[in-house]
């Protein structure tokens, strides 16, 4: 899935609030994100900025884990366009503690560093960013550029052929390759790679002067002079839409050529709906519209910015705009469900979802809404099966697994969610969250056996002593009422209540303390989480609503 559209989670976070207890203590630990003196904007940019701050404040409230992290890392972008680059750093530092695997954030502290001309720091966060996420492309220049300017041909040449290998769709990796060609002297490898490239982006000019050089090396003078006279100062596109969010217009004029404005306001669109500034968003999806008014990303990203503000009869014209320009769009089906799942139509919505699956199984986003809507619907088996296809798109994903394994709960299949957890343990032991998990199923499934409970006791304890985090402690505990130690199981529950207290979060309190009344009575909960926890219970879509005015 793009990731400019992947950032636009915050439209379907209606679950989001299931997963808060696996990162509690990563939110104890970020860093209050200082507010800069404005004094020195224009009047109506610093009031901007402001009312930006405003709804960050009000929003994070309400989210944890990965949205909570992209709210920060959407509060860096505001500030760092804007200049504050202190506050801006601190907002990315919080947004990767919060979500230390997502590659996004941590290729957004090499962006930021590099616009201070900080190159050396920024080629590290570059490094570990595609470690973390192979498929963002501009990740993969980023660093494929760097391999070149140091020399190293050979390991540029392995990482734009490795994405060239699975996505063909970009004219950039097809260019940078011609350009390694060219300097390697295969000059007809060089060739066959710029015309691969302007076959998928004729705008480029700029390469024909890179294919005249590689007509004339192998020997063909009239081609090289046809490209010669073709050649002109348009680069290869580019869309960076995580660079050009954060360092506004003047980032994306290193990325985008002029020609790809309509792309540059996508990537300036997420922001702004995540931050429920629609009639901004409007205005820019109009412009981008009037010069591609049959571009079926736009309208399905139109139609979600619609449905979000509510508009619900303007979301789904929309979106049979989108589905009528490409009906091979996911994303456009996507959008189609979204607005009929807000307006309460769950057969159309689970008819769109299961579209936009089919034409894109690797579309997370519509298995997950597809799994929610079955999982509100009293289809909890169904459900697992998309839970579970997101798992295996991602195995290392929090969230999935999380989803994955309630809606196994929920189908009384808790030992096939036991089992996943223990094969992928099996290969990698060192995944604390699936260990924690495994705890939590283990100590919890009735279809579990004496060997699996000791084996969740023996975990749990592992787990506590290295982080005794409440989570942490809730899993122990359940591994040691399990194991029938109830009195210890009790005080390492308190203990764990503690953490929070100790932290400011006594509002996360009450799921907790429902298991610890369960364990004083010597009871063993039948559900790795109280079986009110929200991911049970998955909420319908729902336009925003803005928060009420507190009275005076």
């Amino acid at each position: 899935m793009p990731m400019s559209l992947r950032s636009l989670a915050p439209l379907a976070l209606a679950v989001a609030a299931a997963f808060g207890a696996t990162h509690l203590h990563a939110e104890a630990l970020v860093k209050p994100v200082p507010t800069p003196d404005l004094t020195k904007l224009p009047p109506a940019q610093a009031d901007e900025l402001r009312k930006t701050r405003e709804t960050f404040e009000k929003s994070k409230i309400a989210l944890v884990g990965d949205p909570l992290a992209e709210a920060y890392a959407i509060l860096a972008a505001a500030y760092a366009r804007n200049g504050f680059v202190e506050a801006a750093t601190i907002a990315l530092e919080d947004a990767t503690l919060l979500a230390p695997k997502d590659g996004r954030w941590v290729y957004a502290q090499g962006v930021l560093a590099r616009s201070q001309n900080q190159l050396a720091v920024a080629q590290n966060y570059f490094d570990i960013a595609l470690q973390l996420n192979q498929d963002y492309l501009p990740i993969r220049t980023t660093v494929a550029r760097s391999k070149m300017d140091n020399g190293d041909l050979d390991g540029a040449r392995k990482l734009l052929a490795d994405y060239v290998a699975k996505h063909a769709d970009q004219a950039m990796p097809y260019a940078m390759l011609g350009e390694i060609a060219l300097k390697q002297k295969r000059y007809a490898e060089a060739v066959e790679q710029i015309q691969r490239a302007l076959a998928i982006d004729p705008k480029a000019t700029a390469l024909y002067a890179t294919l005249a050089e590689a007509q004339a090396g192998a020997g063909n003078a009239q081609a090289a002079a046809d490209a010669r006279a073709k050649a002109g100062n348009v680069p290869p596109m580019l869309i960076d839409p995580l660079g050009d969010g954060l360092l506004g217009r003047a980032g994306a004029a290193a990325t985008t050529p002029a020609a790809a404005t309509p792309a540059k306001g996508i990537a300036e669109i997420a922001p702004l709906l995540a931050l429920h500034q629609y009639d901004a968003a409007r205005k820019l999806l109009d412009a981008a519209l009037a010069a591609s008014p049959k571009d079926a990303a736009l309208l399905a990203l139109y139609a979600r910015a619609e449905a979000a503000a509510g508009n619900l009869a303007a979301a789904n014209t929309r979106a049979d705009a989108a589905i009528a320009a490409d009906r091979n769009s996911a994303l456009a089906q996507l959008s189609k469900g979204v607005a009929l799942e807000m307006g309460n139509d769950d057969a159309g919505a689970q008819r769109a979802y299961q579209e936009a699956v089919r034409l894109d199984p690797k579309l997370g986003e519509a298995r997950a809404l597809l799994g929610a809507l079955l999982l509100r619907s009293g289809r909890a088996a169904e459900a697992a099966t998309q839970y579970r296809a997101l798992v295996q798109l991602d195995i290392r994903d929090a969230e999935h697994w999380m989803q994955m394994v309630a809606a196994d709960v929920v189908a009384g299949q808790c030992g096939s969610a036991l089992r996943d957890a223990s094969d992928l343990l099996a290969a990698d032991i060192n995944n604390k969250f699936v260990l924690q998990l495994f705890v939590r199923i283990a100590s919890t499934c009735a279809q579990a056996n004496a060997n699996e409970r000791r084996g969740a006791l023996e975990y749990g304890k592992k787990l506590y002593a290295e982080n005794p985090s409440a989570p942490n402690s809730e899993a122990y505990a359940l591994a040691l009422a399990a194991n029938g130690k109830w009195d210890d199981a009790v005080k390492v529950q308190q203990a764990g209540m503690f953490v929070l207290v100790r932290n400011g979060l006594k509002g996360a309190l009450t799921p907790y303390r429902q298991v610890l009344q369960q364990l004083q009575a010597h009871k063993l909960p039948d559900r790795p989480w109280p079986a009110d926890a929200a991911v049970y219970h998955p909420l319908r879509l729902a336009p925003y609503k803005p928060p009420a005015k507190a009275a005076r």
